[in-house]
């Protein structure tokens, strides 16, 4: 199983696929692109995959598959606290990434609000070492210079944020939430 995946890799295949990766990102990007090549792996026993950077890798080195091993053992180690080196590792997917790199400039920002003030949109009971009545804001309806002080509740459709007594949330110019906590 080990030829079939590295003869894949080090043959026209893995750079046919970098081209295509790349060309395909820069049809619409005119940035700098890179290429990010990454395995996921686990061992044998494992029903998870963790995803390890195979990049700068010398594809015709003797020892490729020692050190893809090991670099998969590290990242195990260094997320789970231990590694098993006398242990299968299974190779499940490969993958090729075209990064496009995006000046801080170039980002899409939204208009920052003129007042700075934003208005909930209703209250509702949250426990908070006690039972309080808290203003819920939508997410959506942020913008940037907005600012308010917890406690508070934030929702979205796909998250909730609940802001605690005394920390300080703003919405920055990209329309994140910078929180200090207090």
């Amino acid at each position: 199983m080990r030829s079939i995946f590295l003869e894949k890799s080090r043959g026209q295949g893995g750079s046919q696929l970098e081209q295509a990766a790349a060309g395909r990102l820069r049809s619409w990007f005119k940035g700098p692109v890179s290429i990010e090549r990454s395995a996921e792996m686990r061992y044998g026993e494992q029903i998870f995959e963790i995803d390890v950077s195979l990049d700068d890798l010398d594809w015709n080195a003797a020892n490729l598959v020692d050190e893809i091993e090991g670099r998969f053992h590290r990242k195990h180690e260094e997320l789970y606290t231990y590694a098993s080196p006398g242990q299968e590792v299974v190779f499940v997917n490969a993958r090729v990434a075209a990064v496009g790199a995006v000046a801080p400039n170039d980002q899409d920002t939204r208009p920052a609000s003129s007042s700075g003030v934003c208005t909930p949109r209703g209250k509702r009971q949250a426990f908070l070492g006690d039972w309080r009545e808290v203003p819920v804001y939508a997410l959506d309806a942020l913008q940037p210079g907005h600012s308010l002080a917890g406690p508070a509740i934030i929702e979205a459709e796909t998250t909730t944020v609940l802001v605690d007594t005394g920390d300080r949330v703003s919405v920055n110019p990209l329309g994140w939430l910078d929180i200090a906590l207090r």
